[in-house]
């Protein structure tokens, strides 16, 4: 079966979530006799990626087994005339497209086409309909969804959503007849070891990992960890990682560093990929998700799967964190991260271990995209018959 995504982004760059999730997928489907094939867009590729992968642009490349197309753009990365060309080329030679996010451009062009060429495809909003992320563009992106993407998206064969919570949100935009398949994002575990009890009692720190958005709340985890008690923050700092919104991350900054007392504890890390990223997992004491909307939130299983609990606001669909007593749901308000965070700290060493280890089991035993992508296989197979 020959499979094609589409999406702006995507491995080794790390502008998003989809850029991991998306080629873990695609390297698992690869064993399972698909003949994937990605086309993307340079967007957050690096020069050392560029380099590590040999990565030739507006042409075949093989990344770890999966054939990827990175396309270049001039300015604003909705308008890639080789993307464009590419697809009206080629997309009928699949014999099923996975498109990704629904108000990206890129995604309006490949659907069209499908419609076209009567290609299957499937649509993945990837949180984009959940409340709080159509607060932003709210007018254009109402006006644009009912003059056009309805009527646009109404032939795919199904909605992919991650959450059931995301599936509740989407609900709302689509006809009552389209079908809908919860498929999460799964995670590659081939690299990942368990950490020994005796490098988790070593770990300190508060974490947040992710992209600097207003949706993201993270203002809300500056003011938690500022009225946090002295016995916790002289030796455990707040670590802010991540790239994004420009003015969004000066007011947290503002916000942060204007009181001396937090000048050399609350650090601002900037975009931090690979080995580097992973050791900020696996060393730091509990990792903080407090946004105001997530589709799934793959940093939660990164965190998850290198031994480090979570703390995720309700607006996230980790309801199972407490079930596997891995993590907690925190409303995402300065006080209740607060006391969330104090829980963790305050935990003895006995407890705090076995909340690291239920931590890595949970995800190898739910989340490991190579225990389950037979299952995505399978409904890949189902509307291509």
């Amino acid at each position: 079966m020959k499979l094609l995504y589409i999406l702006g982004s995507y491995f080794p760059a790390q502008s998003g979530g989809p850029n991991n999730t998306i080629h873990w997928q695609a390297k698992s489907l690869c064993k399972k006799d698909f003949d994937v094939t990605v086309a993307s867009l340079k967007s957050g590729l690096t020069k050392e990626n560029v380099d590590e992968h040999n990565i030739i642009l507006n042409d075949q490349n093989v990344i770890q087994g999966v054939k990827a197309y990175y396309f270049n753009y001039r300015g604003n990365r909705f308008f890639s005339l080789q993307l464009y060309l590419w697809m009206v080329i080629n997309i009928k030679k699949y014999d099923f497209i996975q498109l990704t996010s629904y108000f990206f451009p890129i995604t309006w062009f490949a659907a069209l086409l499908c419609n076209i060429y009567s290609v299957p495809f499937s649509l993945a909003p990837r949180g984009e309909l959940e409340d709080n992320a159509l607060k932003y563009n709210k007018k254009f992106k109402k006006i644009i969804h009912k003059y056009f993407l309805k009527k646009l998206y109404k032939k795919s064969s199904f909605i992919l959503v991650t959450s059931s919570q995301e599936l509740g949100f989407s609900r709302k935009y689509f006809p009552s007849n389209m079908k809908f398949e919860l498929i999460p994002n799964y995670i590659d575990l081939n690299t990942n070891k368990q950490v020994s009890d005796e490098l988790i009692k070593n770990k300190k720190d508060i974490l947040y990992l992710g992209r600097l958005h207003p949706k993201k709340g993270i203002e809300n985890l500056i003011k938690a960890y500022m009225i946090l008690g002295e016995d916790i923050t002289k030796s455990n700092s707040l670590l802010i990682v991540g790239s994004g919104n420009s003015e969004y991350e000066k007011k947290l900054k503002l916000l942060a560093l204007n009181d001396k007392k937090y000048k050399n504890k609350i650090f601002f890390l900037g975009h931090k990929q690979g080995k580097e990223k992973e050791n900020l997992y696996r060393n730091s004491k509990v990792f903080v998700l407090p946004s105001y909307s997530e589709n799934f939130g793959n940093v939660v299983l990164e965190s998850l799967s290198l031994s480090t609990p979570v703390i995720s606001s309700k607006f996230t669909p980790w309801r199972e964190l407490e079930v596997a007593q891995c993590g907690f749901l925190s409303g995402n308000n300065p006080d209740e991260l607060k006391n969330k965070i104090e829980y963790i700290f305050k935990m003895n060493s006995k407890e705090y271990i076995r909340y690291c280890n239920n931590s890595y089991k949970f995800v190898h035993d739910k989340y490991d995209v190579d225990k389950n992508i037979s299952y995505l296989a399978g409904i890949y197979r189902m509307y291509t018959i």
